[in-house]
């Protein structure tokens, strides 16, 4: 799990989970102020290679509060700040942490796709959303599928990918996506 709260309940859950060999677990979390994709790992206890997502058995979408403030200051200093969370935790596959958003969960028998989106601004009512980063999971993989995120998010850090923000942004009023420099 992204962030190292509640260890001797994760633990527990773990365990369950290795123990009795449960599979396709996807954990929802929310409202830490941060965006963060991870593969389930037991770190420490059970194998797990972070390259290939082997030895997870399961992953965690977290997602941002939608209208709470997020990190103050230039996207650059909270670019910096996830890639250092990125780079330092295994499991971590992504972060985002500037933006307020939600995430899209479209749930198949044969895999869950995954689409964040953010506000621009919170500060006023609008119907703008950027796209942040997609991600896959296919059944039966317990992992991420690689390359994460198809190897390119348009924000946050994602490991061993490229971040490329485009500020192509979805007007939910109209339903049409333009790019727009807020």
């Amino acid at each position: 799990m992204g962030f190292q709260g509640y260890v001797a309940s994760r633990n527990r859950t773990l365990q369950y989970l290795y123990d009795n060999n449960i599979s396709d677990n996807v954990f929802l979390s929310g409202d830490s102020h941060q965006n963060w994709v991870s593969d389930l790992a037991w770190l420490g206890t059970k194998p797990y290679d972070a390259a290939t997502g082997l030895g997870a058995i399961g992953v965690e979408f977290a997602g941002t509060a939608v209208t709470s403030s997020g990190h103050s200051g230039i996207i650059a200093t909270v670019q910096k700040a996830t890639k250092t969370k990125v780079d330092s935790n295994p499991e971590l596959q992504w972060q985002e942490g500037y933006y307020r958003g939600y995430f899209h969960l479209s749930i198949k028998k044969s895999k869950i796709d995954a689409q964040f989106f953010g506000s621009p601004s919170v500060a006023t009512r609008n119907g703008w959303d950027l796209s942040l980063a997609n991600f896959t999971v296919l059944a039966g993989d317990n992992h991420l599928q690689r390359p994460v995120g198809g190897g390119r998010v348009e924000a946050g850090s994602l490991k061993g990918g490229k971040t490329v923000g485009t500020n192509v942004t979805l007007d939910t009023n109209g339903w049409k996506w333009e790019k727009v420099g807020l």
